[in-house]
């Protein structure tokens, strides 16, 4: 490899571009997996062996296979693509980050930025800032046992965010996504974060029984086709006791055999893909089920989307909406968003129901999508300066007084 300068590196970020800028010179090989593998390895060290030591490519394939076993569903190979020269420069620069050293979250964020590489937003999916997270998961509060979905898993935020809320009380943890590397990693936090009860696959969470699409492809190790497939493989009986998520807000949904299996969209030539996810999502949330779903603000507002606020009112409670400023997706998306809490009838409405209403005016970030902090020495999402701490009291002051048990 060519001899450089040396760099002062300080950051996950400067470490990837790094490694990539060295794959890209002298490998030719696939730069973003090879570097996940490097990750992998040194995570895996850092919690199980960090006192071994690990020199050549052969011992690091080891390691790779030792992996496999026990965290499944994470990698595509068990070898490293690069030479013993490679390795060695390359296993230098990775051996000077510690990851773990942060706790959940530095290695939350290095997640997040591994899927980013791989051009999520592009997709329409846009991450979701971790003190949004936080705010949806305590005011939803998964009580013992209860199971918890994201049909739009991405890296696993909200999952892992709902054990952390409810550690003693073993819920059950699903999570779906058609990105094949978002469920690697969702995964990976999963097992890092010593999660044992999680289920997170790979499928196309808008495709039902009876529906083929070639939307879908087949996953690292998954043969099924529908979410109602991997349930019953799964042995899973039932409906969901809370659906989490933030799903694609963009691209329109054109195959006619999906849109002629959803309610909303029969009929139609074409529908924006999140006005499918929430139909999607209510029709997985058992009755008197709790939801909280991040949506454009045109779903709330649009003429177009009359007929779906209506279906979503003959089935739900409307129980909070709470918009979010502009800046907090950035600098993916300046679309306005708000979040949608309900709850599933179990019974027909019976006359006009309380909403809570609130507006978060701190979107955290400025509007180059800069994080914006209470104070300057930190990195920390809880310390961001957003207003969902105070507007969390207000709304549970909220659900005691409707005598809605959350």
């Amino acid at each position: 490899m060519t001899t450089r300068k040396t760099v002062h590196i300080i950051t996950f970020e400067d470490i990837y571009k790094r490694l990539e800028e060295l794959m890209l010179a002298n490998s030719g090989e696939n730069e973003f997996e090879e570097i996940f593998k490097l990750v992998v390895i040194k995570l895996w060290k850092e919690l199980n062996a960090p006192e071994s030591t690990i020199n050549t490519v052969n011992e690091a394939n080891r390691c790779l296979q030792e992996i496999d076993q026990l965290w499944k569903g994470i990698l595509l190979e068990t070898k490293l693509c690069i030479t013993e020269e490679q390795f060695a420069v390359c296993w230098k620069i990775v051996s000077t980050f510690d990851f773990t050293k942060e706790g959940y979250e530095g290695i939350d964020a290095i997640f997040e930025f591994l899927i980013s590489k791989e051009k999520k937003g592009s997709k329409g999916q846009y991450f979701t800032p971790r003190y949004i997270v936080d705010f949806c998961v305590k005011i939803l509060n998964p009580k013992a046992g209860e199971s918890v979905l994201d049909p739009a898993t991405g890296s696993g935020a909200f999952l892992y965010h709902s054990y952390l809320n409810g550690l003693s009380n073993g819920v059950k943890l699903w999570g779906f996504d058609f990105d094949n590397t978002a469920v690697r990693i969702a995964r990976l936090l999963m097992y890092v974060g010593n999660v044992q009860n999680f289920h997170i696959h790979k499928v196309n969470s808008l495709i039902k029984n009876g529906v083929r699409s070639n939307l879908f492809e087949t996953g690292i190790s998954e043969i099924s086709t529908t979410i109602e497939d991997i349930l019953r493989i799964e042995k899973f009986k039932g409906l969901f006791d809370i659906i989490i998520t933030n799903p694609p807000f963009a691209g329109e949904i054109i195959e006619p055999d999906i849109l002629e299996s959803y309610y909303i969209s029969s009929g139609k030539l074409k529908i924006e893909r999140d006005v499918l996810f929430v139909e999607r999502c209510i029709e997985l949330l058992k009755p008197g089920g709790r939801m909280a779903i991040i949506l454009p603000d045109n779903i709330f507002g649009a003429k177009e989307n009359e007929s779906l606020r209506k279906w979503i009112l003959e089935r739900c409670r409307i129980i909070g909406v709470i918009g979010i400023p502009r800046n907090a997706f950035m600098p993916h998306t300046s679309v306005k968003t708000s979040i949608l809490f309900i709850q599933k009838r179990d019974t027909k409405r019976t006359g006009d129901e309380n909403i809570f209403f609130g507006i978060s005016e701190k979107p955290g970030k400025d509007s180059r999508g800069k994080v914006i902090y209470k104070c300057h020495n930190t990195s920390s999402w809880r310390d961001v300066d957003h207003d969902l701490d105070e507007i969390f009291v207000s709304f549970k002051s909220f659900l005691k007084k409707e005598g809605v048990r959350w």
